[in-house]
């Protein structure tokens, strides 16, 4: 049952209570954790920053020992547990709405790798709560039609050209039978679809630094033009970036400055 998962949460000593607080919901990698996910990628301190609420939940152990998200048919659900990994996130939002002041046109959820398959998965499934999503190294469904949302949601996809697991160009995951997920063009260009987007990708614009572990400006920025439903759907494309990168603060200032530009809009 979700209800029995614990998940960790950090409260901005900077929030102001008295105005509503966006909330953050951070989903870690196959065999990570929410906390550990949440320190690399620098997100305390940019809620300390930013004053959002920050929600680190985990994954439940397979029989390898490794935490997993039961995400799409490709991603990570390797023992076939069939956990409602979408429920639990559901619950948080409820938990944490019922704790403290949240604004609900400001609730993100941001994932990494098995993490980012969630984060778009909920983007399906939740769409009505959901105002942004960022997948890093994620993918959504091979088969676009698994995803109905019946509600535009934003999306920024961030990938690395160089990653040899979930690979720009798709491909099947640790060449497992059936395991298959769509390439980084794919997956934002369904989500053009799902949000009512021109289909043609601007071109990218001047690289800037995201990834400190590749030298120099190395990603660069693509949208989709005259998206319909009030959203916006991204592709950041990390060149020479492989699975796991390690954000910058400006390229981590970035990420926020997306999200919070893009609240749910009715």
């Amino acid at each position: 049952m979700p209800k029995a998962r614990p998940y960790g949460l950090h409260i901005p000593a900077s929030w102001d209570r008295s105005r509503p607080a966006p909330l953050v919901v951070m989903l870690h990698g196959y065999g990570s954790s929410g906390e550990e996910h949440a320190r690399h990628l620098g997100l305390e301190q940019l809620s300390e920053r930013e004053a959002f609420v920050l929600a680190t939940p985990d994954g439940l152990v397979d029989s390898d020992g490794r935490r997993f998200w039961n995400a799409t048919d490709a991603c990570c659900d390797f023992d076939g547990a069939g956990v409602d990994d979408v429920a639990y996130v559901a619950f948080i939002l409820d938990d944490v709405g019922s704790r403290m002041p949240i604004d609900p046109a400001r609730i993100y959820v941001v994932g990494h790798s098995n993490g980012g398959f969630l984060a778009l998965r909920v983007a399906c499934d939740l769409s009505p709560r959901i105002a942004a999503v960022v997948s890093i190294a994620g993918a959504g469904w091979k088969d676009p039609a698994r995803c109905a949302p019946t509600e535009a949601v934003s999306v920024l996809q961030i990938q690395g050209d160089r990653d040899p697991i979930i690979r720009f160009e798709g491909g099947r995951l640790f060449d497992k039978q059936g395991r298959d997920y769509p390439g980084a063009l794919d997956t934002v260009g369904a989500w053009a679809r799902n949000d009512g987007c021109d289909p043609a990708l601007h071109p990218p614009g001047v690289p800037f630094d995201f990834d400190d572990a590749v030298p120099g400006p190395e990603t660069t920025v693509q949208s989709f033009p005259s998206c319909t439903k009030g959203a916006s759907v991204e592709l950041w494309t990390v060149a020479g970036g492989s699975h796991v990168p390690k954000p910058t603060r400006g390229g981590l200032q970035a990420v926020w400055t997306w999200l919070s530009g893009h609240p749910k809009r009715r």
